[in-house]
């Protein structure tokens, strides 16, 4: 009795180092590589492994079974925050087997296989990604004050939404994303969403709140978790 009782203790301290930054996974799921330069595939589960080839940005690559997260890796992003992973065996779209980060990686699209669409009718950029990996549900439209202008939902079949508040002074965008998305991955991808064209960013983590400013600081990002589900907050002042 005492020696499962020092077993649930142990697993319950070491369950947070070990949690991998991406959700669930499984052998031959096909995810996307968020790593803005590109991720280096490896021929062992080691940051000092031969490396084979670097995986572009925004690339497709499929989960294979044999090494599925044993290894644990993290990499730091900014003093504070540490994405947290694991080395995983995956195979290219040209065939190349090895092993990566899979930090960097989400079943998620990247922002940038978004495509141009100046068709206002469409929605904002948020709910035009959002709708990239999942059918739109329905639009409410939500209580807006003197200075602002629209103020609106839009859901999705898989739980995401999107709340858009634009008036005067500037605009707020948030994603709420479907249950399973990490706070990790809602990182990479607001900062490539949201912050590509800003400059100077100031980048802190206060309290598991992400937040960036850029040197303007007319436009701000922030991502955190409430009851689970991980918010991702755009901003943009005029």
């Amino acid at each position: 009795m005492k020696n499962n009782a020092l077993f649930l203790l142990l697993t319950l301290i070491l369950l947070p180092s070990l949690a991998f930054s991406i959700g669930t996974y499984a052998a031959g799921d096909k995810l996307t590589v968020h790593a803005a330069s590109g991720l280096i595939l490896r021929e062992t589960a080691a940051p000092t492994g031969t490396k084979i080839m670097t995986v572009e940005y925004g690339a497709l690559i499929t989960v294979q079974a044999e090494g599925l997260k044993k290894t644990a890796h993290s990499v730091t992003v900014f003093p504070g925050f540490t994405i947290k992973g694991f080395w995983v065996k995956v195979k290219t779209a040209n065939g190349k087997i090895g092993f990566v980060f899979d930090g960097y990686l989400s079943k998620y699209k990247t922002p940038g296989s978004l495509p141009n669409d100046d068709d206002s009718d469409v929605g904002t950029i948020q709910e035009r990604y959002l709708k990239m990996h999942s059918p739109r549900k329905a639009k409410v439209d939500l209580p807006k004050g003197e200075s602002r202008y629209d103020h609106y939902k839009v859901t999705y079949t898989n739980g995401a939404e999107v709340e858009a508040d634009m008036g005067e002074g500037g605009s707020a965008y948030t994603i709420r994303f479907n249950p399973g998305m990490t706070i990790e991955e809602a990182y990479l991808i607001g900062k490539a969403l949201w912050m590509e064209d800003a400059e100077n960013i100031k980048s802190s983590i206060n309290k598991g709140v992400i937040s960036l400013l850029s040197g303007d600081e007319l436009w701000a990002m922030e991502v955190s978790v409430k009851n689970g589900i991980v918010h991702l907050v755009m901003q943009h002042a005029d």
